[in-house]
């Protein structure tokens, strides 16, 4: 899905460029945080409530799932669409992985001159929905019978072209080290991620997909 224009929409502040745009990858993030790992990343016990999501990936893979493996080994277990290493759970990546946990697969990441962000479809927060059934209260019949119509029409639990974004977590992009494009697990081809190196040294690892910006 391609999601820059969405951002530059609504999302981004005047001026802003947007560097790297990522939509949602359909699968799940796994972690090493001090040397533990984890896949699925468990989400945060503050996490946002989201909506139920349509979730489209298998389970991770035993060999990911048990640690068995200290490389990078997770990138050959399609159910996995982002990876942090981190040697604690309060360095960037860890945050990241914090915040793409709650997406189920509908979330994405944006970096810009300005800020690096999780990125998720507000209309697949809990806290949305309650706020258009509210509104629809305070208006006539007419109004409530849009709003319920359009409740269903966003009934599809994904995230869809034209969605108002939300940062789930996001930092200065002068925390980012740098960003490149590489090859890593023992598949053959091997999969191409995104490696976003922070300068704490945690490192966060996207899978790529057509149509994303990455300059």
């Amino acid at each position: 899905m391609v999601i820059q224009k969405d951002l530059y929409r609504e999302w981004t502040t005047p001026g802003e460029k947007i560097r790297v745009a990522l939509g949602a990858r359909g699968r799940t993030v796994g972690s090493r945080i001090g040397g533990v790992v984890r896949a699925p990343h468990p989400a945060p016990a503050d996490a946002p409530e989201t909506r139920w999501i349509d979730r489209k990936y298998p389970d991770p893979a035993e060999f990911t799932a048990s640690g068995r493996y200290d490389g990078h080994e997770w990138a050959d277990d399609d159910s996995l669409g982002w990876w942090a290493d981190a040697d604690a759970a309060g360095q960037d990546s860890a945050l990241a992985a914090d915040a793409l946990a709650i997406g189920q697969g509908e979330i994405g990441l944006a970096i810009t001159d300005r800020r690096i962000a999780i990125i998720f479809p507000e209309i697949l927060l809990v806290s949305t929905l309650e706020a258009r059934k509210a509104a629809a209260k305070d208006r006539g019949l007419v109004g409530q019978a849009l709003a319920t119509a359009g409740t269903y029409l966003d009934n599809s639990h994904q995230w869809s072209f034209r969605d108002k974004v939300y940062s789930v977590w996001e930092t200065d992009v002068h925390r980012v080290a740098v960003w490149d494009q590489v090859l890593v697990g023992r598949g053959i081809p091997a999969p191409e991620v995104l490696r976003v190196r922070f300068h704490d040294g945690s490192v966060l690892y996207a899978r790529i997909q057509k149509y994303d910006l990455i300059e």
